[in-house]
């Protein structure tokens, strides 16, 4: 039905880097939580984007006390 993601496709179509893609995006996750203080969604759920291509939230705003070493 309504699936809203962001997918790396499958079979011949399928994005040569998504592995390193997905390794990216949760080394970044990981050490934004490790780092700020109480982070919060702005907007829950995020906007998503209404296209047959491109599928995900808009943006993601993310509102935080504070920024820890």
């Amino acid at each position: 039905r309504d699936n809203q993601h962001l997918g790396f496709s499958q079979g011949i179509h399928f994005c040569f880097g998504a592995p390193l893609a997905r390794l990216e995006v949760q080394v970044a996750v990981d050490e934004f939580i490790r780092r700020v203080d109480n982070p919060r969604l702005v907007e829950d759920p995020p906007p998503y984007r209404h296209n047959q291509i491109f599928r995900g939230p808009r943006h993601v705003l993310v509102d935080i006390d504070g920024i820890r070493d």
